[in-house]
């Protein structure tokens, strides 16, 4: 199930909310590998998150599968030491209890607290759309020609981030 929503959030983007750049629907190849990646928690990005992906689309889709798959990785881990801990015992626990307290108990509150970290320490965390600024000193690009602007890419970054190192995953923000 959450395989189908990351994919569909990816096709439907560009007319879900939460998009200020009016980024357009990521292409079927794309969203299809990038949904397979997040759900199998192997979070392999070939794109540039900020220039691909919404707010809506990275903070519904792939954040909630970061916190998943790391928070399933947990629950197989503590099925583990159950069985090796009760040879006798054919209970292993229960997976979707121990799914759902990784998230809530450990992960969520965890993440909460290191993403205030970053942004205590300067790390976007925005809806807002990028910003254009003029640069103090104006370069060339490849032609000669004057580049006087660069777009600052902003979002929710912070959020992503924390969650992204506590689950030891590889997709973030940008």
């Amino acid at each position: 199930l959450g395989l189908l929503v990351v994919y569909a959030l990816q096709r439907a983007q560009a007319w879900l909310p939460l998009n200020p750049q009016a980024l357009g629907a990521v292409g079927p190849e794309l969203a299809w590998n990038t949904a397979v990646s997040f759900t199998s928690n192997t979070n392999w990005q070939s794109y540039g998150g900020e220039v691909t992906m919404s707010h809506f689309t990275q903070m519904l889709g792939l954040t909630v599968q970061n916190f998943v798959s790391a928070a399933a990785g947990m629950a197989v881990l503590i099925a583990l030491v159950r069985g090796l801990r009760a040879r006798q015992s054919e209970d292993l626990g229960n997976f979707w209890a121990d799914l759902t307290r990784g998230v809530l108990y450990i992960l969520l509150p965890l993440s909460l607290l290191l993403a205030l970290l970053l942004v205590s320490q300067g790390v976007v965390q925005t809806l807002d759309a990028y910003h254009e600024v003029t640069l103090l000193e104006p370069a060339t690009d490849a032609e000669g020609k004057p580049i006087t602007t660069q777009t600052i890419a902003v979002g929710p970054a912070a959020s992503q981030i924390a969650i992204k190192q506590l689950g030891t995953n590889g997709g973030g923000f940008f």
